[in-house]
C-alpha cells in the first residue's frame, strides 16, 4: 500500500479564472448588441459609387479584411456585396485573385474574357468567375452593364485574398498631379507622384504568364499517377483544367421556374447546375400581388438583392421595408417571409446564400409557413 500510494500523482492545484470568464461574456454581449442593431435592409441611394482599380463599386456588404478600409454596417459576415457599373463599350480592370466571384448581370449585356476564353452574357444571366483565372468585364457598347455580384468572404479569413492586378480599368481617375505608369502593351499599371513616388496598382502581365507556365511545367506528369503523392501532383493540373472547361455564365432564360413550398423559384446556381461557382447558391424569387414568400429559417446568411416591386421582409418577428434597388439582408439562424405590399405589381428578387454551411455540416431549411398567392 505504500509502494502504491508513492506511485500516485499530487493533485494538481485547480484556479477559477473568473477575468476570464467575465470579460468573454461581455465582449460577446457587446458583439451580440451592434450585430442586432445593423440595419436588415441597405438603400441603395446611401451606398455610394466609389472609383477602385477594377471599375466603380457600390459596397453594400464588407468581409472582415475590408473593415480595415471600409466598416461594415451589415449583419452579413461571409459575404463581400457589391454592384458594379461598366460604361457603354467599357472595360473593367483585368485581374485574377483567389476567391471565386458570382455575378448577377441586372441591366445590359456584354462578354467577358476569362483565361483568354470568351464568354457572352446579357440581363438575368449569372455570370461566374471561378477561382483564379484572369478575368476581365466587357460591355456592349450600345447598353452597358450593370453588375450586382458576391465574393465569399472565407478566403480573407484563409488569408487567400490577395488580388493580382494586370490592368487599371479604362475609366480610373489619376490623381490631380500624377504621371501614368504604363506596361509593356501600353496598359495602364499606375502612376508616378510629384514626388517621385511610383504607385503601382497593377502588374505586368508578361511577368504573371511566365510564373503561370513555370508553375504549369512544375505540376506536369508523364503517364499515369503512381503513388497517392503523385494523384496530388496530377490534381493541380485537373484543378487547372476545370476553371478553363467548365460554365461561367449560366443563361436565366434557359432555367425553369419552379413552384414551391418557400414560392415561386428559378435556380441559377447550386450543385445540380454545372457552373464555375462552388461556395453559393442564387436564385430569383417572384411574389404576386398581395403575397407572401414561405417563412423558413436556416443557418446559412442570405442577400436579396430587388429588382422589381416594393415590400417588407418580417425577420424574428420586426418589420422591415424595401424596395426596388435595396439590399435586404437575412443574418444566420433568423426566421424570416418576404411580403409584397403591392395589391397590383408582383415583387421579384435576386437571393445569394452561402454554400459553405452545407461543407461544416449546418445545411438545410427548418420550414414554418407555406408561401401565399392570392
Amino acid at each position: 500500500m505504500e509502494r502504491e500510494l508513492e506511485r500516485l500523482r499530487e493533485r494538481e492545484p485547480k484556479m477559477h479564472d473568473y477575468t476570464w470568464n467575465e470579460n468573454m461574456y461581455l465582449r460577446w454581449e457587446e458583439q451580440r448588441k451592434q450585430y442586432a442593431a445593423r440595419p436588415r435592409i441597405l438603400k441603395y441611394s446611401s451606398v455610394p459609387w466609389e472609383q477602385v482599380w477594377m471599375a466603380y463599386h457600390k459596397v453594400f456588404a464588407a468581409a472582415p479584411e475590408w473593415t480595415t478600409r471600409k466598416k461594415n454596417f451589415s449583419p452579413i459576415r461571409t459575404m463581400t456585396v457589391l454592384e458594379q457599373i461598366i460604361t457603354p463599350g467599357g472595360r473593367s480592370g483585368k485581374h485574377r485573385h483567389f476567391p471565386e466571384a458570382l455575378f448577377f448581370v441586372l441591366e445590359g449585356k456584354g462578354w467577358e474574357i476569362h483565361d483568354d476564353k470568351k464568354w457572352p452574357w446579357e440581363a438575368g444571366d449569372a455570370m461566374c468567375v471561378p477561382t483564379y483565372c484572369i478575368h476581365q468585364h466587357f460591355a456592349d457598347p450600345s447598353t452597358g452593364a450593370r453588375l450586382f455580384y458576391i465574393v465569399p468572404a472565407q478566403f480573407e479569413l484563409m488569408g487567400m485574398a490577395q488580388i493580382e492586378q494586370l490592368e487599371v480599368h479604362q475609366g480610373f481617375q489619376l490623381p490631380k498631379g500624377t504621371e501614368q505608369i504604363t506596361g509593356s502593351r501600353g496598359q495602364a499599371l499606375g502612376y508616378k507622384r510629384p514626388d517621385g513616388v511610383e504607385i503601382h496598382l497593377a502588374m505586368d502581365e508578361a511577368e504573371l504568364t511566365a510564373a503561370m507556365a513555370s508553375k504549369q511545367n512544375a505540376a506536369k506528369l508523364t503517364g499515369a499517377p503512381a503513388n497517392t503523392y503523385d494523384k496530388y501532383i496530377a490534381r493541380l493540373a485537373e484543378e487547372a483544367e476545370w476553371r478553363r472547361d467548365c460554365p461561367h455564365v449560366v443563361h436565366g432564360a434557359q432555367r425553369p421556374w419552379e413552384e414551391t413550398r418557400m414560392g415561386r423559384l428559378k435556380y441559377l446556381i447550386y450543385p445540380g447546375i454545372p457552373s464555375g461557382i462552388v461556395t453559393l447558391d442564387a436564385w430569383i424569387q417572384i411574389i404576386p400581388p398581395g403575397g407572401r414568400s414561405g417563412k423558413h429559417r436556416h443557418a446559412a446568411e442570405e442577400v436579396h438583392k430587388i429588382m422589381e416591386g416594393r415590400g417588407y421582409d418580417v425577420i424574428d418577428g420586426q418589420r422591415h421595408d424595401w424596395e426596388k434597388e435595396d439590399v435586404a439582408c437575412m443574418p444566420i439562424l433568423s426566421t424570416h417571409q418576404h411580403f409584397n405590399a403591392s395589391s397590383t405589381e408582383p415583387a421579384m428578387f435576386y437571393s445569394v446564400q452561402p454554400r459553405l454551411y452545407d461543407f461544416i455540416g449546418h445545411g438545410g431549411y427548418e420550414h414554418f409557413e407555406d408561401a401565399y398567392a392570392p
